[in-house]
């Protein structure tokens, strides 16, 4: 059987893995759902006479797009989609449009200031993993263990 101790190290490292992964979540909400919703808002489209296809608001129709707009899909709490023969055109009802501008409008983020955040915590964590040595020694020098 396979045991392995947890080491400080070890936290440290899931830390940041935890860090990063928020880090890209962030950006994906930001860039490829939130221009969306933000087209969508800036469209006026609140209701379903004045709902909008991808084209009409010169978004791109990524699979990660598709994959938020499922039918299950997080992004559908606040997006809605025509269910006549205009399937594919989307509007954001009035009860949700101040909420859906809160999560995923806001600032714009792009890849530069993602790639700078992961650098940093990068930067950050392997000097505080270096770190930690010196820090635990000076802790148990000043409380001390008596032995």
């Amino acid at each position: 059987m396979f045991l392995q101790v947890v080491t400080l190290d070890n936290v440290m490292q899931g830390i940041l893995i935890g860090f990063i992964i928020a880090v890209l979540a962030v950006a994906y909400n930001k860039l490829v759902i939130g221009r969306f919703v933000k087209a969508l808002i800036k469209a006026e489209a609140v209701h379903p006479v004045f709902a909008k296809s991808f084209e009409q608001l010169n978004v791109k129709k990524s699979f990660m797009l598709s994959y938020a707009l499922r039918s299950r899909g997080t992004l559908r709490k606040y997006v809605s989609e025509l269910n006549d023969e205009n399937k594919g055109s989307y509007y954001i009802p009035e009860d949700r449009l101040y909420r859906a501008g809160r999560i995923y409008g806001g600032k714009d983020v792009d890849i530069l200031v993602v790639s700078a955040s992961i650098i940093i915590l990068l930067i950050f964590f392997v000097i505080a993993i270096a770190c930690m040595p010196l820090i635990l020694d000076q802790v148990n020098n000043m409380f001390g263990t008596g032995v």
